[in-house]
């Protein structure tokens, strides 16, 4: 209470019994009480019906208890200052209404979140940078809000630092769109995208830019990874098709960003290994249509014998269970066609099985990862030191901690 100024201390001694009548009654205890008014005594300063009473009601109608209303002041007491919560709900009120859902969190639990470490005058002013910066409107700031709540947490100044770049970068209409399609691009380190850009640039791609616009999700992602190389690397290794770093970038990036190496270079190695990497395609619909013409038949109709294709979307997005069932298809149809095929479903392991046994002791699996790891230690040496900087650090710290 010393910390506060003497006419808040006054406001404590006159309304406080006042406020903690009216918390009782919203069924708050006496030992949450004597808890809240330590951590948050501002809360007990002014008129119920003024503070206390409006700031947990707004909150309640989220859906949040009156003890977890409270467990946020304690939290965040500087959530006290705050005259009402409204500007922030109307705010986010379209994440409400539609339902919107980020985790599996419903929309009020998300504006509840959201609530608890920032209030609404903070809120605004990131939605004003957003506007000016941008030139975006408030369906923009929601979407941002909706799909990244950890936005809520950024400075001012950092925020608009975020946008600024961004417009430097591709100019203030295009930032913005690649904002609507990539919200994240507000929240993460400028670093993170400008380094995508180098990576790509040294991996051939002529206009990383326009593979930037085009796809403004892979900005998002740490290309100085072992991981996402080791992907790269078998991608050009293994697709019986010839491509390039920058094709695979430009066409198969979102695979090679978003899914660990140990899913899309080792189910590749594990086709290597059945004998099945010719049934990979660039493009499932077109091949079954050159084979259906092929054999004169209609591309309309399904037809017996029809080969089974794989695609680089499969080997990334399918569930364990529908991959397997894939490779069964596979190997069945190539044991019709060949009896001395090299294995069959009934003989061959599951990838999961394949993938925690016998591929880690295999030479290629060893070598694709010790490439990996080599092209990343190449590439810090072509990139700008403030770039590499924070990879190289979180590196020096993993080796510590081990």
């Amino acid at each position: 209470m010393g910390k506060l100024p003497g006419i808040r201390q006054q406001g404590i001694l006159q309304h406080g019994p006042q406020v903690a009548a009216h918390l009782r009654g919203l069924g708050i205890g006496s030992s949450k009480l004597g808890s809240l008014f330590c951590r948050c005594p501002e809360l007990f300063s002014r008129p119920a019906e003024e503070r206390a009473g409006v700031l947990f009601s707004q909150l309640m109608r989220l859906g949040l208890s009156a003890g977890q209303a409270a467990r946020l002041f304690e939290l965040h007491p500087g959530a006290a200052g705050s005259i009402s919560f409204a500007p922030a709900i109307a705010l986010l009120a379209p994440l409400q209404a539609a339902g919107s859902k980020d985790g599996g969190r419903p929309g009020e639990q998300l504006l509840g979140d959201l609530l608890k470490g920032h209030p609404s005058a903070h809120l605004a002013k990131l939605e004003a940078v957003v506007q000016h910066e941008l030139g975006a409107n408030r369906q923009l700031w929601v979407k941002v809000l909706g799909s990244t709540p950890r936005a809520a947490g950024c400075s001012e100044a950092m925020f608009r630092q975020r946008a600024q770049a961004l417009v430097a970068e591709f100019g203030k209409e295009e930032a913005c769109r690649m904002v609507d399609v990539a919200p994240a691009l507000l929240v993460i380190n400028i670093v993170v995208w400008l380094r995508a850009l180098a990576v790509w640039q040294q991996c051939g791609v002529a206009d990383p830019l326009v593979l930037a616009s085009s796809n403004p999700t892979l900005l998002g992602y740490d290309w100085l990874h072992a991981s996402r190389l080791a992907n790269l690397r078998a991608l050009q290794q293994w697709l019986p098709w010839e491509v390039s770093a920058a094709q695979v970038i430009g066409r198969y990036g979102c695979y090679v960003a978003s899914y660990a190496a140990d899913r899309v270079a080792g189910r590749l190695l594990y086709l290597e290994q059945l004998g099945l990497l010719p049934l990979l395609v660039a493009d499932k619909l077109a091949a079954k249509r050159e084979w259906q013409l092929q054999q004169g038949l209609s591309v309309s109709k399904k037809a017996a014998g029809e080969p089974v294709f794989i695609s680089v979307g499969d080997l990334a997005t399918l569930t364990a269970a529908k991959f397997d069932s894939l490779v069964d298809s596979a190997l069945s149809q190539q044991q019709q066609q060949d009896d001395d095929s090299l294995g069959s479903s009934s003989s061959s392991p599951s990838f999961e099985a394949f993938r925690k046994g016998r591929m880690l002791q295999l030479p290629a699996w060893k070598q694709l990862l010790a490439q990996a790891e080599a092209d990343v230690v190449e590439l810090e040496g072509k990139l700008p030191p403030e770039l590499v900087r924070e990879v190289v650090g979180r590196r020096v710290r993993a080796e510590l901690r081990a």
